[in-house]
């Protein structure tokens, strides 16, 4: 959006980017004419060059006191682009409209209306709208977070009541096992030694009392041999 600047001596500092010249220009003559229109014109087009809206919107106002049409419409296209630029878009159109209303030939002041009217979008609609938009994301982003660390808790709860599972199954398993194991377990070594020496003691008593009754045997034997013996001498 251009800015409208009247033809006067301080148009060669506007013209060199040297606004903050061009500007103390223009209050040096408003110094000696406080009235001027023009000097308030180009006050305030060197203050918003400057980016000093609310100066160049009192100056552009002052300008409007002029008879001059051509520099009233001017004054009222660059008072659309502060308004413009504060991001107030119902005044700066009526600034533009009225702009076109004093020099409807203004080609810089339609463009400006039509672009602002139907092709950009309101800044603080625009703001809004960005705003609405963050402010979505971040309460999505907040629900999934929070979804993500449901869904956490309860994978950690399913896995959780699982390894109780595994862990039960397992004692009991063991449980088992162990019962089994009791039941086939053959007797104590100590109980089996115990018995096979019995049966060793058995067998040896056996073969003991075999062998006594077999020394008993010869020993009869032998008394009979003596006593015949005995006889045959005594009968000899």
């Amino acid at each position: 959006m251009s800015i409208c600047l009247g033809q006067d001596k301080g148009i060669n500092y506007y013209q060199s980017q040297e606004y903050d010249e061009a500007q103390k220009y223009y209050e040096s003559v408003l110094l000696e004419n406080g009235r001027n229109p023009q000097a308030q014109f180009g006050r305030g087009s060197s203050a918003f060059q400057q980016g000093d809206l609310e100066t160049a919107k009192h100056a552009f106002e002052q300008s409007l006191k002029s008879k001059d049409t051509q520099l009233q419409s001017k004054a009222m296209y660059n008072l659309g682009n502060t308004f413009y630029k504060n991001e107030k878009k119902e005044e700066a159109l009526a600034f533009y409209r009225k702009a076109l209303e004093l020099n409807p030939k203004d080609k810089d002041a339609k463009y400006n209306y039509e672009f602002l009217k139907y092709q950009s979008p309101p800044p603080e609609d625009q703001k809004k709208q960005e705003q609405d938009q963050s402010d979505d994301d971040e309460e999505n982003q907040e629900q999934d977070q929070k979804d993500q660390e449901k869904e956490k808790q309860e994978q950690e709860n399913k896995d959780q009541k699982q390894e109780d599972k595994e862990e039960k199954e397992e004692q009991q398993e063991n449980k088992e096992q162990n019962q089994n194991q009791n039941q086939a377990q053959p007797e104590p070594k100590e109980q089996q030694a115990s018995e096979e020496e019995k049966s060793q003691d058995l067998k040896q008593a056996e073969s003991i009392l075999d062998a006594l009754k077999q020394d008993e045997k010869i020993m009869q034997k032998q008394q009979i041999a003596r006593s015949k013996s005995r006889k045959l001498a005594k009968d000899w």
